[in-house]
C-alpha cells in the first residue's frame, strides 16, 4: 500500500526524492499491525529512535494544548455535532458530514457546516459558496469545504481557524439551528453536543503509535470522550470489529458503514450518470486523497476497466507536469475516459476539468441505517 504525507514544504531534485523515500518508509509503517511494526522498529536503527522520540515530544505538546483548550472552551447557542477521527488520513469524514446535513435538513433542521479549511489560505471566518471556479475557491478555502458547498447548495459552509468565531458569523448571517463540525474531534476549544468519531474498519489504530511514529493524532484511550463510534469502509456487517470496540469501550454505541459509489458526473458540471454507462470503456483513474488505492479498488470491484492508476499525495495541487503525466499515461494505455474523485475534481485546473469525470460516493449504513438515524434523532431532539 502506497501512502503519502501532505506536502508542507518544497524540495527539488535529489532532495525531493530523498524526502519522498523517507516519507514512504515512515508512512509505510503506519498501517502495520503492532507486532509487525515492532519488528521493523528493531531493525530501523536511528530512524526508529528518532520517530519514537518525536512521538513523545508530540504527546507532551498534545497534552498541554488539549488542557489549555478545555480550560478556554467556548459554547455556541445552538447544538454542535462533531464528525472527526483519530488518525491522520482519510476515514470518510467529509461524506459523513454531507450525509448528516442531508439527514438533518430532511428532518426539519437548518444545519450549517463549520470547517477549518485545511489547505486553504483563509484564516478569518468566511462562507464558501458553491458558484464560481472551484479550483480558485479551493486555494482560498481548502478542497473539502468547496466540495461540501457544491454537494449541499442549501447548507451554509463556513471556514475559519477559530470555529467558534465562524459559528457566530454564520448565526449572524442566517437562521440556523444546528452546526456540523467537520474534522472536529481534536478541536476541543469548541463545545460539542454530540461527538461522532470514525475509524477505518480495516485498521482502526494503525500500528498503535502517535505521530510521527504512527498515524494516531491522539491516544486511542481518548476515544472514551467520544459519544459514538462509526466504523467506515466496512465489508458486510463488521460484527466482529464492532464487538471488539464495544469490549474496549463498554457501553459506547458502535455502528458501521461503507463508501458506495453512486455515479459519476462531468467535472465541469452536469447530471449524475450511472456507472453502468462506462462499463467496457478503458479508463485511467487518478486520485490525490489519503488512500487512493481504496478509490481504485472500488472502481475495479464495480467492473470498471482500469488500464491505468495514478496516485498523488493527499490534497495535491495539480500542476502542468501532472497534466502531462496523466495525458501521457492515458495515451500509452489507450484510455478513453479519465476518472477521479469528487474531492480531486474541485482542485483541477479548468483545462483538465473539462476532460474528466468525477466519481461521487455516498455513505451506506446498510443494516445500521435505521438504528443510526434513530440514535442521531434521539441525540438532536429538543430538550
Amino acid at each position: 500500500m502506497t501512502r503519502h504525507l501532505p506536502r508542507t514544504f518544497k524540495v527539488s531534485g535529489f532532495g525531493a526524492e530523498a524526502v519522498s523515500a523517507l516519507s514512504r518508509r515512515v508512512v509505510g509503517q503506519w498501517g502495520a499491525a503492532p507486532a509487525a511494526e515492532a519488528g521493523e522498529a528493531v531493525h530501523g536503527g536511528l530512524l526508529s529512535l528518532f520517530l519514537s522520540a518525536a512521538s513523545r515530544v508530540y504527546e507532551q505538546g498534545l497534552n498541554r494544548d488539549q488542557a489549555r483548550a478545555l480550560r478556554n472552551r467556548s459554547k455556541l447557542p445552538v447544538p454542535v455535532i462533531s464528525v472527526g477521527n483519530l488518525v491522520a488520513g482519510g476515514t470518510g469524514k467529509t461524506p459523513l458530514a454531507v450525509w448528516l446535513c442531508r439527514f438533518l435538513a430532511a428532518n426539519g433542521f437548518r444545519p450549517a457546516i463549520l470547517s477549518r479549511g485545511y489547505g486553504g489560505k483563509r484564516k478569518a471566518p468566511a462562507r464558501v459558496f458553491p458558484e464560481g471556479d472551484p479550483a480558485a475557491a479551493s486555494l482560498l478555502f481548502g478542497d473539502e469545504p468547496v466540495l461540501m458547498a457544491r454537494a449541499l447548495p442549501g447548507v451554509p459552509v463556513w471556514v475559519g481557524r477559530d470555529r467558534f468565531l465562524s459559528g457566530r458569523a454564520a448565526l449572524e448571517d442566517g437562521r440556523l439551528d444546528t452546526f456540523v463540525l467537520d474534522d472536529g474531534f481534536q478541536h476541543l476549544k469548541l463545545h460539542r453536543d454530540l461527538d461522532i468519531v470514525l475509524l477505518d474498519c480495516r485498521n482502526p489504530f494503525g500500528n498503535g503509535h502517535l505521530l510521527p511514529r504512527g498515524p494516531l493524532r491522539e491516544p486511542a484511550s481518548h476515544l472514551a470522550r467520544a459519544d459514538v463510534l462509526v466504523l467506515t469502509r466496512a465489508q458486510g456487517e463488521a460484527e466482529a470489529e464492532k464487538a471488539a470496540l464495544r469490549e474496549l469501550f463498554p457501553g459506547k454505541p458502535v455502528f458501521s458503514c461503507r463508501h458506495k459509489i453512486c455515479g459519476l458526473r462531468p467535472s465541469a458540471g452536469g447530471e449524475l450518470a450511472a456507472m453502468e454507462s462506462i462499463r467496457g470503456r478503458r479508463s485511467l483513474a487518478f486520485a490525490g486523497i489519503a488512500a487512493p488505492e481504496s478509490f481504485f479498488g472500488a472502481l475495479e470491484r464495480l467492473g470498471i476497466d482500469l488500464c491505468g492508476k495514478i496516485p498523488f499525495p493527499d490534497h495535491h495541487r495539480y500542476a502542468e507536469r501532472d497534466l502531462l503525466l496523466i495525458a501521457a499515461r492515458a495515451a500509452r494505455c489507450g484510455a478513453r475516459l479519465l476518472l477521479t474523485t469528487a474531492k480531486d475534481a474541485v482542485r483541477l485546473p479548468d483545462s483538465l476539468r473539462r476532460m474528466v469525470a468525477a466519481v461521487e460516493m455516498e455513505i451506506d449504513f446498510g443494516a445500521d441505517h435505521d438504528p443510526f438515524c434513530e440514535y442521531v434523532q434521539r441525540k438532536t431532539a429538543p430538550a
